[in-house]
């Protein structure tokens, strides 16, 4: 004969035990439903989320200094496109940056102060303003790991009939390996939080669902 443990009748331990094994399986179930989904995809297509993994990806394969120089750039063309900014501020970033500084030049032999001479002598603000935003077409560290190219990157590996990443011919192994693990990385996390957050949900749904111990006499 099997004795029951101390206080296993009690109301209070039979409603914790059921929301601990219904959360549990809440678990378990929505761990499988998000593991059998394409997390990386949104109505069949790559998701935004995607696009951001795969160009945080990239950024791994840059070397220090093309980060570094990315940087530059991107802070240039920010500070380019502030209202405020006084012009002058930009020469200095202009001399720091390899690719800027080369971009500027009307020809590879002028000397890097004789373009800015040239450039920004201009009377018109705005024409100074947005010829030093053309210079963005030059440069080529900046975009090494943004979202246009990771989404041309993506689209170009990605057969949207079967919704499956397939291997351009003009994508090399390595950088196809890694957009495939950006999405294994997606696919992992989104998992792990579709689990935690059906168990969460069905252990509230059977605190809801249950009578509380004590409400009725």
């Amino acid at each position: 004969m099997s004795i029951k443990p101390i206080n296993s009748t009690d109301p209070n331990t039979r409603l914790k035990n059921r929301i601990t094994t219904v959360s549990g399986a809440g678990l378990a179930v929505g761990t499988v439903y998000t593991v059998t989904r394409k997390n990386w995809l949104y109505k069949g297509m790559p998701s935004d989320s995607f696009v951001k993994t795969v160009s945080k990806s990239l950024e791994t394969t840059m070397s220090s200094d093309e980060l570094k120089e990315a940087s530059r750039i991107n802070r240039f063309l920010e500070s380019v496109a502030d209202p405020e900014v006084n012009l002058e501020t930009l020469k200095p970033q202009i001399r720091d940056s390899k690719e800027l500084s080369a971009a500027i030049k009307s020809a590879p032999d002028e000397p890097i102060e004789s373009a800015l001479t040239r450039v920004f002598s201009k009377p018109d603000k705005a024409e100074i303003k947005q010829e030093l935003l053309s210079l963005q077409y030059k440069t080529i560290s900046d975009k090494k790991a943004d979202r246009n190219t990771s989404l041309k990157l993506i689209h170009d590996n990605f057969d949207a009939k079967s919704k499956k990443l397939v291997k351009s011919k003009n994508t090399s192994n390595e950088i196809f390996t890694l957009i495939k693990d950006s999405a294994r990385t997606l696919h992992a996390r989104a998992s792990v939080i579709g689990g935690v957050l059906t168990g969460v949900a069905a252990g509230a749904l059977c605190l809801v669902l249950s009578e509380v111990p004590g409400e009725h006499k």
